[in-house]
């Protein structure tokens, strides 16, 4: 059997929206931007979504350094838009952080900053964990048949004690609004900018369409008024032949 760590009594350090099984197990999920629920992923030690390629991630490092027994963690369900935290959290394990501008490197995420974690989470972050590319899956089945494969091969817990980093919600609040004034975020404004041509576009075939359903409704009430004159001047001669 797997040689398993004791884990900090108010384990996971940081709150969200996570949910947490066994402590014990090898395995946790990032569900990215979708929403998976627990009791349909028995034998895993935390999921939640990870909906920012900052805080969101940093956070759930915070985490899973705290927790020895977590080898692997899974990536899956949607990716989000211009965030893209799904595979910034891949670039993060992969690749590292700039030591200079605590950039993830080669990352397309919007802001993909990590200012809360010393070079040392970081490096003991891709160190006890394994990740496992599954963007873009959410199928239970799909996932659980991975999570019992990982399990199968699990190592046993880190040989390092639990790493305790401070992610509070006055740096989280502070990150959050520093970093889109000190960096660009065109990848995320290029969603935008999609996202508000398509409604103006949409916005334009309605207006067409009430013009269009107005012109038509005016056009009949003119045909029937233009039906009854001619009619009743039709019938207007007959109409006076007879009473005379």
């Amino acid at each position: 059997m797997a040689e398993k760590k004791e884990v900090p009594e108010k384990w996971p350090l940081v709150t969200g929206d996570y949910e947490v099984g066994d402590p014990e197990s090898p395995v946790a999920i990032s569900s990215t931007g979708s929403y998976f629920h627990i009791e349909h992923l028995p034998g895993i030690a935390i999921q939640g979504p990870d909906k920012t390629e900052n805080i969101g991630l940093e956070k759930m490092i915070t985490n899973m350094i705290s927790n020895p027994n977590i080898r692997f963690l899974i990536v899956a369900g949607a990716e989000v838009p211009g965030h893209i935290s799904g595979g910034s959290m891949i670039a993060l394990w992969k690749n590292g952080v700039d030591p200079n501008t605590h950039k993830i490197i080669d990352t397309t995420g919007a802001i993909p900053f990590i200012e809360n974690l010393p070079d040392t989470a970081i490096a003991r972050f891709r160190d006890q964990v394994e990740i496992i590319d599954m963007i873009g899956e959410e199928d239970y089945g799909t996932i659980m048949a991975k999570v019992n494969e990982l399990k199968a091969r699990d190592p046993g817990a880190y040989p390092e004690d639990p790493m305790f980093v401070k992610v509070g919600e006055e740096e989280a609040v502070g990150a959050v609004l520093a970093m889109p004034l000190a960096m660009p975020a065109s990848p995320f404004m290029d969603v935008i900018n999609r996202a508000t041509k398509d409604i103006t576009y949409k916005s334009q075939l309605i207006a067409r369409d009430q013009k269009l359903s107005s012109g038509l409704s005016m056009n009949s009430i003119l045909g029937i008024l233009a039906g009854l004159i001619a009619a009743i001047v039709f019938l207007l001669p007959l109409i006076l032949w007879g009473v005379s």
